[in-house]
């Protein structure tokens, strides 16, 4: 699916004191803080104000709420423009095999709020996403509520070797550790381990990985 971007964040510089709270919440890393100019609007005296690269704003506001000064406003786009991932078809064994490593289904949802499914989250990072923003500027995930879905992509992301990537901005308030599923049981046969199947006895675990692996037969 694709996210449709319909409006744009506006800094108000005569109200913003550079405090830098946006920059640590804009999924898409589409704030930034500059100095203050003789051009600009006379404001609360701060030697810096935020300065926003439009193109990469995708209208997540999460600017908006968390900034104390009310120095940022959202206002609808002339023109949207949607963002999307197109899977392609000889892709797809690629799409597939990333996704098992990961440990989830290339049809799973990943993000509610835009309509992302994990093939088009691992479609963008074939084609050269390798970072939570990257990704997000490619399919549109994460720029919605921005609470559910960075965990699955930080999962891609690692199962394709871009585990370290960096923290942007290093004091960014999005980044989430990777919790402990199902996937991680899997021994080497490509089944849960005896341990933790005998220690889970009520839950059907290896059906679960067999699901999202794709061995439905085994399921």
């Amino acid at each position: 699916m694709a996210k449709t971007v319909r409006m744009l964040a506006e800094v108000l510089l005569d109200k913003c004191t550079g405090c830098g709270l946006c920059l640590n919440v804009c999924p898409t890393v589409a704030l930034t803080l500059r100095g203050r100019t003789p051009d600009d609007p006379v404001g609360p005296g701060t030697r810096k104000v935020a300065e926003l690269a439009e193109p990469d704003c995708y209208n997540a506001q999460n600017c908006v709420e968390i900034c104390p000064e009310d120095a940022l406003a959202m206002h609808p786009l002339p023109e949207p423009f949607r963002v999307t991932t197109p899977i392609d078809d000889d892709a797809r064994d690629a799409i597939g095999a990333l996704c098992r490593e990961a440990g989830v289904h290339p049809k799973q949802p990943i993000c509610f709020c835009a309509e992302t499914r994990a093939a088009e989250i691992a479609a963008a990072i074939l084609r050269g996403a390798d970072s939570p923003e990257d990704v997000s500027l490619a399919t549109g995930a994460r720029t919605g509520c921005t609470e559910l879905c960075q965990q699955p992509i930080l999962r891609l992301l690692a199962a394709a070797g871009h585990g370290d990537a960096p923290k942007n901005p290093p004091r960014g308030f999005q980044w989430y550790g990777i919790a402990a599923g199902s996937a991680d049981l899997v021994d080497d046969t490509g089944h849960v381990a005896p341990e933790y199947a005998r220690a889970y006895p009520m839950y059907p675990l290896d059906r679960d990985v067999q699901a999202l692996r794709g061995n439905f037969e085994e399921a």
